[in-house]
């Protein structure tokens, strides 16, 4: 795999692709607790989008509970000199919310969530929806593949490269 550097110039290894679409993929990283995702064709316009997303990060609604609820960008992914990415936080140990919400598929996979946990969870996603709104991002994409559940009812957000944001 490529060898890519962050903003202050240290390496950072691609490991195994997880995932990816037709704008780019998905890599876990040589950073414990971090995935790289990697643009197929990157461009000026993405990168200060990023830029701004990296040092205006919203505030993460249950931190106090030690959950990273938004896979925020975290640092720039460039090659050379070109911005070609960016780290967010991993999110592990977590099913997507339709393996939640569908009766069956949550039996087979977490049995012992009951209707309190449900209820815990559509908390969980109201707050994090909040502290985007709060910070004027708009949520680009919002479907069950990119809401995230562990088994305590807590969710992460993904894919908030998608989300609109506003630099005035």
């Amino acid at each position: 795999m490529t060898n890519y550097r962050d903003s202050k110039g240290r390496t950072i290894s691609l490991k195994k692709r997880i995932g990816g679409s037709g704008e780019g993929d998905v890599h876990r990283t040589d950073r414990t607790g971090y995935l790289a995702k990697i643009y197929k064709k990157p461009t000026s316009q993405r990168t200060k989008k990023l830029g701004f997303m990296v040092a205006n990060p919203p505030k993460n609604p249950t931190a106090k509970q030690n959950h990273v609820s938004i896979a925020w960008p975290t640092e720039l992914i460039y090659d050379g000199g070109t911005c070609v990415g960016f780290l967010m936080p991993s999110i592990e140990n977590a099913k997507e919310l339709n393996e939640v919400y569908s009766t069956q598929r949550r039996n087979q996979l977490l049995p012992t969530f009951n209707w309190y946990y449900l209820h815990v969870t559509a908390q969980n996603i109201a707050l994090i929806v909040n502290s985007l709104h709060t910070n004027n991002y708009i949520i680009g994409d919002m479907k069950p593949q990119n809401l995230m559940v562990n088994t305590n009812g807590m969710v992460s957000i993904i894919d908030t490269d998608s989300f609109q944001v506003t630099d005035s």
